[in-house]
């Protein structure tokens, strides 16, 4: 699942119209810059029927449908002009018939990385919900960038922070964003331990993590957090505090088939992060 060490060769971004899916072209634009990558669009049709997807944790496609039919042609000129304008490569938007998590799915099996936007609560529910990223998150093949919703800013990797928990989503989710890692002006690594773990002292993962990080080729400073409260929460609230960028973390790290409901602290960091998300699962 490793992006190639040199950086991302392909971003596929979900293309659409509105000013969200605009702020996601640009950062797909910008990541190809950086990694002279291609960009490739990906789009969903309305009437196609739906895609089951059998898996462990009995998963379905529960995505809405996009909002309308949009000219596929139409997307695909847009796409091509603002890359050429950017001097970025340009691939196809990709024609993928069903439901648009099941576009991005199937898209990342092609792809380095996949760019979206955190969905955003409305009476007409809009392409992409929460439930639909999940399941993209759950089974994507790559990592996805996650945009927040009501922010405009220009994606940046001035400061990048990794909230480590010792999971091995986290560890696949650190080894993803090493493209970026590598680029970033400042990594921060925070290892978020619970009560438990800090009274039985077994909490310092920081040694081997900090030396397979400048293995890498990455120098990173790290802080030992002990929630306090709600692990969601207290990231939200270190993402606000510290300022970065980006935020590196695992998706669903601490769920077992013992215990499905675990897992709210993605969910949670889905709904309202304030910064971009780059996550692995």
């Amino acid at each position: 699942m490793n992006a190639d060490a040199a950086g991302w060769r392909t971003i596929a971004v979900q293309v659409g119209p509105g000013a969200a899916a605009q702020r996601r072209i640009n950062a797909a634009l910008l990541l190809a810059r950086w990694f002279d990558a291609r960009v490739t669009g990906v789009s969903a049709s309305a009437t196609a029927p739906g895609i089951e997807a059998g898996t462990p944790s009995s998963l379905r496609w529960r995505s809405s449908m996009d909002a309308g039919p949009v000219d596929r042609a139409t997307m695909r000129q847009r796409l091509r002009v603002q890359c050429d304008a950017a001097g970025v490569l340009c691939g196809d938007v990709a024609p993928f018939a069903g439901q648009t998590s099941a576009a991005l799915v199937l898209a990342s099996h092609a792809a380095d990385l996949l760019v979206v936007t955190q969905p955003v609560a409305s009476p007409q529910g809009g392409p992409l919900t929460i439930d639909d990223l999940e399941v993209v998150l759950r089974l994507a093949a790559r990592p996805v960038l996650i945009l927040p919703a009501t922010r405009s800013e220009p994606l940046s990797a001035h400061n990048v922070l990794i909230a480590w928990d010792g999971s091995g989503a986290c560890a696949r989710a650190v080894a993803d964003a090493l493209p970026l890692l590598r680029r970033a002006g400042e990594v921060q690594v925070v290892q978020l331990i619970c009560l438990e773990a800090a009274r039985t002292g077994l909490t310092d993962w920081w040694p081997p993590l900090r030396d397979w990080l400048r293995r890498q080729g990455v120098a990173a400073q790290n802080r030992s957090v002990t929630l306090a409260t709600r692990p969601g929460l207290q990231l939200r609230r270190l993402a606000e505090l510290l300022e970065p960028k980006i935020v590196v973390m695992g998706a669903y790290g601490q769920e077992t088939w013992r215990a499905p409901w675990i897992g709210r602290t993605t969910r949670f960091m889905l709904e309202t992060s304030p910064v971009p998300l780059l996550v692995s699962h």
